[in-house]
C-alpha cells in the first residue's frame, strides 16, 4: 500500500514537473513572437515580393503550362484567360474582363455583361468598342490592360496633380494598397513611395510585414485578415479609387475652367 502512495506522489511530482517545463517553452515561444518587429519597408517588400512569386504560381509565367501532373494540367492563355484539365473535363477559366489585340488589329476578349443591360442597348450604336463598354456599364475595375488598350489603365494617375495623388493613397485601406502593389510590381510601389505621407508608409509597411507572417487574424490586430491570396479585390478597389478621384478631378478642372 505504501509503494502504491509512493508511486502516485511520484507521478504527481513528474506531471506538475511536466506542466512547468511545458509553460516555459509556451512562454519563450510567445516571447519570441513578441519580439518579432516590422523591418525598413525596403526589406518588407523586397520579402513580399519573394512570398508572391512563391505561392501565386499563375503569376510566374506569362503564357504556357502552370501546373501539371499526370492527372491534371492547368495552362495560360493570357493575363486572365486559363484552361484546366482532368481526367473527366476540360474547362477555360476566366479570371476577369480581358480584352486584347488579335492579328487582325482587332480587339477580342471575354466580357462579363448583365443580359438584361445587354437587351436594353441593342438598339444603340455598337459599332465601336467604347460605345459597347459605355452601353454595358461595364465596371471600371479592369483598368490594367495593354497600354493601348480603349481603357486607360492605373498610370493615368502619374500624371495627375500631387493632391490627386494624395487623395488616391488616402482613399486605399493599407492593406489593399499593399496588394495592388504586388500585384502591379515596382513601378506602382514608386509612385506610393514618392506620393505618401511617413505614416501611410509605416501603415503599408506594417501591413506587408504581416502578409510575410502569413497574416493571420491572430498576427494582424489592425486589419481584418487578407492574405496574398485577396489581390484581386485589393486591384478592384485600386481601380475603383482611380476612377473616382479621376471624375473629381475631372469635375473640377471643368468647373475652373
Amino acid at each position: 500500500m505504501a509503494k502504491t502512495k509512493k508511486t502516485s506522489k511520484g507521478s504527481l511530482f513528474f506531471r506538475i514537473l511536466a506542466f512547468f517545463r511545458s509553460k516555459r517553452k509556451t512562454n519563450k515561444k510567445d516571447s519570441v513572437q513578441r519580439k518579432k518587429q516590422p523591418k525598413s519597408f525596403s526589406l518588407e517588400w523586397a520579402a513580399a515580393l519573394e512570398n508572391w512569386k512563391k505561392k501565386l504560381r499563375t503569376k510566374q509565367v506569362s503564357s504556357g503550362i502552370v501546373v501539371e501532373t499526370p492527372k491534371f494540367r492547368l495552362t495560360k492563355t493570357n493575363e486572365k484567360l486559363f484552361r484546366a484539365e482532368g481526367e473527366n473535363y476540360s474547362l477555360i477559366l476566366v479570371t476577369g474582363n480581358h480584352l486584347y489585340k488579335n492579328k487582325e488589329d482587332k480587339w477580342g476578349g471575354v466580357l462579363f455583361v448583365d443580359e438584361g443591360e445587354l437587351n436594353k442597348n441593342l438598339s444603340k450604336d455598337l459599332s465601336g468598342l467604347d460605345g459597347l463598354l459605355s452601353s454595358l456599364s461595364i465596371p471600371k475595375t479592369d483598368l490594367f490592360l495593354e497600354a493601348d488598350a480603349p481603357k486607360e489603365d492605373w498610370k493615368v494617375v502619374l500624371s495627375f496633380e500631387r493632391f490627386w495623388k494624395e487623395q488616391i493613397i488616402l482613399q486605399m485601406k493599407p492593406n489593399s494598397m499593399a496588394l495592388a502593389m504586388l500585384a502591379i510590381g515596382e513601378e506602382c510601389r514608386e509612385f506610393f513611395e514618392s506620393v505618401a505621407t511617413e505614416r501611410q508608409k509605416r501603415l503599408v509597411r506594417d501591413e506587408l510585414f504581416y502578409l510575410n507572417l502569413g497574416n493571420g487574424t491572430e498576427n494582424n490586430p489592425y486589419t481584418k485578415a487578407k492574405n496574398l491570396f485577396g489581390f484581386g479585390s485589393a486591384l478592384i478597389e485600386f481601380g475603383n479609387t482611380i476612377n473616382s478621384v479621376k471624375e473629381r478631378r475631372e469635375k473640377e478642372n471643368n468647373h475652373g475652367s
